[in-house]
Order: C-alpha cells, then structure tokens, then sequence
C-alpha cells in the first residue's frame, strides 16, 4: 500500500513509472480519500482489476470529497481524459480543422469572413489565460468569456453571434478532438433588440436620388425597386439582368437554390439601358470596380454609403442606451430594402408579391405565403411611384 503524504492542503503518494520514483497528487485534501485514490493507482499500473472497477472506486473517492472539491476534480479529470484524444487540436488549428470538416455547412464567403473575425479574438482571449487546445476549454473559461463580450458592450446581436459560432465549432469538431461537451452550450442567449434598419422617409428617398452622383444613381435605383441586398447589388451581373426582369439568386440565401425573379420598373429599366451604355461590353459586373472592392472588403461601401447619408442630413444612428457602448446604425442601404417593402405595402400589393419579390428565406414565410405569378409581381412592381433621379450629365 503507497503511503501518501500531506503537502499544503493536498496529499501525495510516490509511484513507480518506468524504473523512476514519481510524486503524484491525489488532489484529495481528505486522508482516507487520498489513501484509495493511491491504491486504486498502483493497482492499476500492476494490472489489477478491471477499467470499470478501478472507475467505480475512483468515482467513490470522488464522492466522499466535499461538494466543491468533487466539482473541480471531475472538471479536471475530465480535462486529463480529454487530453488523451487520438487528435488532440491547437487553437491555432481549429480554423483550419473546421474549415475543412464538411458539418459545418457551407457558408458563403462573407460569412466566413466573419466567422473568422470572430474566432480570431476569441483565441487572442484564450492566449492570455494559457488556453492551447480545444479539449482545455472550460465550462469556466466559456462563462469567463462571455463576461469580457459582455463588458466590451457588444450588442444583444452580436453576443449571441459570438456565442453560437463557438458552440458550432466546438459541435463540429466534437468527435475529432475528443470532446466530452461543448462548454458554449450552458451560455445563456441575450435578448436581441427588436428594431433594426428603418425605411427611408418619401423626403428622404427624394433627396437621395436627387444628389447621388455616378454609379450611386444606380445603386440607389436597384435597391430601392428590387429590394435586394446591398452585397447582390454591388456584385449584380449584366447576365442576370433579363429582358423586363431581373434573375438572380441571393447571396444569403444562395445554399437554398432558390432563384428570385423581379420584374424592371420603367424608372429603373432606363437607368440601366443608361448604365449598359458606360460599361464595356467585356465587364462581367453591373459595378466592376465596387463588385471588385465589395469582394475585397465588405463594409467599405457600406461606410462610403453612410458618408453619402451624411451629406444628405440624413441622420442614421440611434444613440447608445443602457448597456449599449456602440451607436446602433438605423438607417444605412439595407434601408432601401425596407422602404421597397413600405412602398409595395402603402400600394396595396398583396403580401403574396411581397414575400415572392424580396426572397425571404425563412421557413414561417414560405409557409405563410403562396407562390406569387409573374404578373403579379409586375403589377406590383407598376405600383410603385417614379421617383426622379439626377441627370447622368451631373455625374
């Protein structure tokens, strides 16, 4: 029987490991406890007994500790089991593991982009407390960091982004790592804010399309007699422009397949007969150079966009309340989607068209909803007013 020996709060006892005397911690504070936990040790490296009863006098030992002791031994137990992982994954390899695991879906590039933002100052986190491998993250560690989200003032939004990306990972990866839980599970969501962007005011959509200037004017129309997104505008291509019609299917929505089709407004139509006229027949993009800019960058036109809403005193930010630290952006080019929809309502067009006509991807509105015909669509399209944009000669 190893004697065991008291060191601080902790006993001890020596085992043999390969000719060589060895000190282990029993991580027992109680003396009879610490006294099986070495037992069960050195019957184990003589062979004796089976796995499950070596495992049942350990989980008993474990039990006579107290309750706040027995926690932290089986976190760390656990940890040590995890350790032994057939491929144990460095946080500095986890994005390459994850993105090459086929669990993860498919997500478009912007998405990614993303993803990897944030993956990137969680393990700038992780670094600072010592963390290196997947398996070492903690119950602990994963309510710790939603503690520093939380005191960065990231918004409910962004907190919950945060949140589900690292338990998607930490899913993903789960079997490959040798993962016994997924620690993001036990974070508890924020709820989100329930206002986001806002539709332009009729003043506003009049002043806008009354200063834009070069390929803005255009931009403008689109958005605002489409309705689509501020990514499948800049990155529009002159094949899925159609005689009457616009073809595409959405970026967001692209892993669905499912194709939207616009009819033209006669304002708009003009516009991009006038736009065709200035692109080389060569360009493949509506917008070459923003489509260009758009791929390398995301938010760089969406930050020269608010810059355009400032010179037209159109005011876009809600000012930080409570736990907020960040202005909330209202009104930015996703407004144009919202004032398309406002304009179709204020017109009487029947939500059929709507929901057709803008794409929405969620499941409660496809079943909400039938399947709009194209003339339905076109009649909407016909009711929206004609609003002036400026001359192309002032570009």
């Amino acid at each position: 029987m190893p004697k065991v020996f008291k060191r601080g709060k902790i006993y001890w006892y020596r085992l043999s490991r390969n000719g060589r005397q060895a000190w282990v911690s029993t991580g027992a504070t109680d003396r009879t406890a610490a006294q099986e936990v070495a037992n069960a040790a050195k019957a184990a490296a003589r062979g004796e007994g089976t796995i499950i009863k070596q495992f049942i006098v350990l989980q008993e030992c474990i039990g006579r500790l107290p309750t706040k002791e027995q926690i932290e031994m089986r976190l760390r137990l656990s940890r040590q089991l995890s350790a032994m992982a057939l491929t144990p994954i460095t946080l500095d390899d986890t994005w390459k593991e994850w993105l090459a695991s086929p669990q993860k879906g498919n997500p478009c590039a912007t998405t990614i982009a993303g993803y990897r933002a944030t993956w990137q100052r969680f393990i700038d986190w992780a670094k600072l407390h010592n963390i290196q491998h997947l398996h070492d993250v903690s119950d602990a560690h994963a309510e710790d960091y939603a503690r520093d989200l939380w005191r960065g003032k990231f918004s409910p939004r962004s907190f919950n982004g945060h949140i589900q990306f690292l338990r998607s990972v930490f899913t993903t990866l789960r079997v490959k790592a040798g993962l016994l839980d997924n620690p993001w599970l036990h974070i508890r969501k924020l709820e989100k804010e329930t206002q986001g962007r806002l539709n332009f005011t009729p003043d506003e959509l009049a002043t806008l399309c009354r200063k834009a200037r070069e390929t803005m004017r255009y931009m403008l129309a689109i958005g605002l007699y489409t309705g689509l997104r501020l990514g499948d505008v800049l990155t529009l291509r002159w094949s899925a422009i159609k005689p009457g019609r616009i073809e595409l299917t959405p970026r967001k929505t692209r892993r669905k397949g499912k194709t939207v089709t616009i009819p033209l407004h006669p304002v708009l139509a003009a516009l991009l007969e006038e736009r065709r006229r200035q692109v080389a027949q060569s360009e493949d993009y509506v917008f070459p150079e923003e489509a260009a800019e758009y791929i390398r960058e995301v938010s760089a036109f969406s930050k020269r966009f608010q810059n355009f809403l400032r010179e037209c005193a159109i005011a876009t930010f809600e000012q930080a309340t409570g736990h907020r630290q960040r202005a909330i952006v209202r009104k930015g080019f996703h407004s144009l989607r919202h004032s398309f929809v406002s304009l179709c309502a204020v017109n009487r067009v029947p939500q059929v068209a709507i929901q057709d006509l803008v794409g929405h991807g969620s499941p409660a509105m496809t079943a909400l909803y039938s399947h709009a015909d194209f003339d339905q669509k076109r009649a909407a399209i016909a009711a929206l007013p004609e609003i002036t944009f400026a001359p192309a000669a002032l570009g």
